[in-house]
């Protein structure tokens, strides 16, 4: 054979990963047709220099869909949606095209280190043999009932290496995400009985509900979200679904709406209950749709028709008595219809009580698994694709759990993607912990706030060089799971997560199920073609898990979730509770998640630093945004530095004036104020957890970020802001009329 003829047919790169075999054209153009082959990165000089386009899979926590990697000469290009993966329909967004620069990115690690004197952010190159073996005596020493292994959102096949690490070493998982999603998955869990995320079907929906959730930019399954919103708006010949927001700030995602009606922060629940009281007495809709949903809020209709009117209730939540039954009527008028919320929604002292009483009139209307509706999703094909959710903690337990590891009861810190020392609020204890620590090890690729404070640093692999199953969640409305393949050759001296744990059992002298994460992910990918095919056609093992690579996933389109109804009270009705007096602090703190940087932990990569907050068009900063009222109050424009107060402690940032903003609430967005974390997150605005009070959700324990109020007050002084707009401020077009913002009284 030919030199030639073996490359042209040669399916593997150096990384043992399948190219995608996806239909049509794909990125650029580059005919399927056309012989494609990855190059590793220290590649031959004669090897042919062409394009290769290989599936992996979005992390977790950016929704777990199917990628597709462009591969030139070896090295990782452009990111897009995988075309074949369901729900995205080939597309992605900035954070995912962003993955190219964590792995390229100036300040990984590379090597295991060992702290020259713990929080001093100075380290020493050591082997890795000797790293691993001083681990592996930390474990013999502490047993792992002194010890905890605090994770962010792991994928499917880390999860299940970590449970098989539990299950030998007795170790305490413990997961940080955002506590706006723990609330979710509670409030779905206790409405629905599911583990598992919904997914509104928008593409086949008229009307949809929102409180306050940010789908467009960030949430849950954004691009699968964008795409069905484009769908709902325009998808079908002479039918544009009406589109009704309903919460404190107009959002990007609140600017798309056809009305956006402002509440008081917090009201979200109320709002729906006055909803909800209107289609009872009015006989709106069947009355045995009630049952689900009052068993939920510990209500009986009786209480719901004579407590909630929407005339008794429309002074605690800012809106008109009016507008509610407004809401009422079109929610049933526009069927079918879906309702939805989150992010501040789930952020307020009330968080549990406002996603209960919103998501559970999808039970009201009808609308729970019924095109354009609420489609559930079902469980995890696998057992071992599962996170426990008992791993996944509340402030109030992650305060708890501190307190432990400075009473020395927990003497043993592993620490892998998750940064408590920038997320948590001080109060949590997080930062004295460490330092009480009789051992941090840290498995972070980059030097964070936690990982400073570390005795040891084992570096893992960027996303784009590991292997791992991923369970999109939410899923596409039946069971989905793509499949990461390393895109590149590992050219840092960095270990996958998974490796490190695996070999870690081994040198405790423990036997392993896996030798490794590779052989971890094609085990347990094996193990869904016995499941269901999946779409998959394969004679054989083998034949089915190279399909499954070249496809970039396996989805059964024939699963669905299943709900059961609640049988006891989740939740009790609540108003928001603002800590400060509102006579000293007369405004509302509403922080929010950026687009670009979450809340924070995108913050070191410059792509998304630069990319502009889409209402400001600010990047780069932290900045307050108040309203046109507010300013000419206190008589502000853009561009002022003021001095922003809470009971918790205050800062100077810059002000914009948004003419849209709603008076009496201030807004600042999460993501900036780093102290460590690369040199594109250092010393950068600051992180809005140091002003809000730690208050948290009376039902969850979880972080009411929302709950805190403010006061504001001029320093003198200027500073120019980086936005894409410049620093012309907004005004008013001739061709569009001019809408009034009225204040409701928080």
């Amino acid at each position: 054979m030919r030199r030639r003829d073996f490359l042209k047919v040669a399916a593997t790169s150096a990384t043992g990963a399948v190219l995608f075999a996806g239909c049509g054209r794909i990125g650029d153009g580059v005919p399927e047709s056309e012989f494609k082959i990855a190059q590793p990165v220290f590649h031959p000089n004669d090897w042919l220099h062409r394009d290769a386009w290989f599936a992996t899979a979005a992390p977790p926590e950016q929704g777990g869909y199917g990628l597709i990697v462009r591969v030139f000469e070896g090295r990782a290009k452009k990111v897009d949606g995988n075309p074949e993966f369901p729900g995205i329909h080939g597309k992605s967004d900035a954070r995912a095209q962003a993955l190219v620069q964590e792995l390229y990115h100036p300040d990984r690690l590379s090597g295991a280190r060992r702290a020259t004197a713990r929080g001093s952010g100075q380290f020493e190159a050591i082997p890795w043999d000797s790293a691993l073996q001083e681990v592996a005596q930390i474990l013999r020493e502490s047993g792992g009932e002194r010890a905890v292994l605090i994770t962010g959102r792991l994928s499917a096949s880390q999860a299940a290496i970590v449970a098989a690490f539990r299950k030998v070493t007795g170790i305490r998982h413990a997961v940080l995400e955002p506590d706006e999603f723990v609330v979710l998955r509670t409030a779905i869990r206790q409405l629905f009985g599911l583990r598992t995320l919904p997914i509104p079907d928008l593409a086949n929906a008229r009307f949809l509900l929102n409180f306050s959730a940010d789908f467009l930019h960030g949430w849950i399954a954004p691009v699968a979200m964008a795409h069905a919103y484009g769908e709902f708006r325009q998808g079908r010949l002479g039918q544009r679904g009406l589109y009704y927001h309903v919460g404190p700030r107009l959002s990007a995602t609140a600017a798309n709406a056809d009305r956006w009606f402002p509440i008081i922060p917090g009201a979200e629940g109320l709002v729906a209950l006055a909803i909800a009281q209107v289609l009872l007495t009015e006989g709106k809709v069947p009355q045995d749709r009630f049952g689900p949903y009052l068993t939920a809020l510990g209500l009986d209709a009786t209480r719901l028709a004579s407590d909630y009117a929407p005339d008794q209730v429309a002074p605690a939540t800012g809106l008109a008595a009016e507008q509610i039954r407004e809401l009422a009527h079109t929610l049933v008028d526009h069927q079918p219809a879906v309702v939805i919320a989150g992010t501040s929604a789930a952020a307020a002292t009330n968080g549990l009580f406002n996603l209960v009483a919103t998501f559970g009139l999808n039970w009201v209307v009808g609308s729970v698994n019924q095109p354009g509706g609420l489609i559930l999703n079902p469980e995890p094909p696998l057992l071992d694709l599962r996170v426990p959710d008992d791993a996944v903690l509340s402030l109030r337990q992650w305060t708890e759990l501190f307190e432990q590891i400075r009473a020395g009861s927990i003497s043993t810190v592993l620490l892998y993607r998750a940064n408590p020392v920038y997320s948590l609020p001080g109060s949590s204890g997080a930062h004295e912990a460490l330092q009480a620590a009789k051992h941090v090890v840290s498995f972070s690729p980059f030097l964070d706030e936690s990982t400073t404070l570390a005795d040891l640093v084992l570096p893992d692999q960027a996303w784009l060089e590991q292997w791992g199953l991923t369970v999109p969640d939410p899923g596409p409305g039946f069971a989905a799971v793509a499949i990461q393949q390393p895109v590149v050759t590992p050219f840092l001296d960095a270990r996958a997560f998974g490796d490190v744990l695996l070999e870690l059992l081994r040198l405790l002298g423990q036997e392993a199920p896996w030798r490794t994460q590779e052989e971890t992910t094609k085990a347990l990918a094996v193990q869904l073609r016995t499941f269901a095919p999946g779409g998959i056609p394969a004679t054989n093992d083998k034949e089915f898990l190279v399909a499954l690579q070249a496809r970039g996933g396996w989805w059964d389109e024939q699963s669905r979730g299943t709900s059961s109804a609640p049988s006891v009270a989740a939740v009790q009705p609540r108003q928001p509770v603002f800590v400060g007096d509102e006579n000293q602090f007369p405004y509302v703190l509403h922080p929010y998640p950026l687009p670009s940087l979450g809340y924070g932990e995108l913050a070191h990569l410059p792509w998304l630093q630069g990319l502009p907050e889409p209402i400001s068009t600010n990047v780069w900063q932290t900045w307050i945004e108040v309203s046109q009222a507010t300013a000419d109050e206190l008589d502000l424009r853009t561009g002022d530095v003021v001095r922003v107060l809470t009971p918790q402690g205050d800062v100077e940032l810059p002000v914009y004036v948004n003419p849209a903003s709603q008076p009496g609430v201030i807004a600042i967005p999460f993501g900036q104020g780093h102290t460590a974390y690369t040199r594109y997150a250092v010393a950068r605005g600051v992180n809005p957890v140091t002003l809000v009070a730690p208050e948290t959700d009376a039902d969850v324990g979880t972080f009411a970020w929302a709950a805190t109020r403010c006061r504001i007050e001029k320093t003198g002084r200027r500073a120019r802001l980086a936005r894409f707009e410049g620093m012309v401020p907004a005004f008013q077009l001739e061709e569009f009329p001019i809408v009034r913002v009225m204040a409701p009284k928080a």
